[in-house]
């Protein structure tokens, strides 16, 4: 299915991830906002939940995508194609990765140690984590925005 972004030749759930992420990086930032400054650890766990499962079947949604559809053919066009597409594919994998990783492990730890109960090595840890994870995120947004540019909008 074509995409929706104007001058994209990128796929509707390409169009669709890239916009996404422009959500997502404001919610995450202001999950973190919640439970530094207002401490409210329910409404954080709420949403970082509610994230991780709406990016888990967008992750899988883009996989489905570009195993039955491809995405090189939608790129080859672009006049980086020979030479930045697939660096930049390459660094982006290299924050993605660890990005899904990193959060999913964040998530799941903080519900196993029930966190907002007990100030200990495992909130320590958690704090830590979620950093890492939101760090992650910021550069698997900004890498994949970059890719998108190089692979689906860029022109001769």
């Amino acid at each position: 299915m074509p995409g929706f972004l104007p001058s994209s030749r990128g796929s509707f759930i390409l169009d669709f991830i890239v916009v996404a992420m422009a959500a997502v990086i404001p919610i995450l930032l202001s999950s973190l906002w919640l439970v530094k400054v207002r401490k409210n650890l329910k409404f954080h766990k709420t949403i970082q939940i509610a994230l991780g499962l709406i990016l888990g079947v967008a992750i899988v949604a883009f996989e489905l995508d570009m195993r039955i559809n491809g995405w090189r053919h939608l790129a080859e066009p672009s006049p980086y194609y020979e030479t930045y597409v697939f660096p930049a594919l390459i660094i982006h994998l290299c924050f993605a990765i660890p990005a899904l990783v990193l959060w999913s492990y964040t998530i799941y730890a903080g519900l196993r140690h029930r966190i907002e109960i007990h100030v200990n090595k495992a909130r320590i840890r958690h704090r830590k984590l979620g950093l890492a994870s939101a760090y992650a995120m910021l550069g698997t947004t900004v890498t994949g925005w970059i890719f998108y540019y190089l692979a689906f909008i860029a022109s001769a």
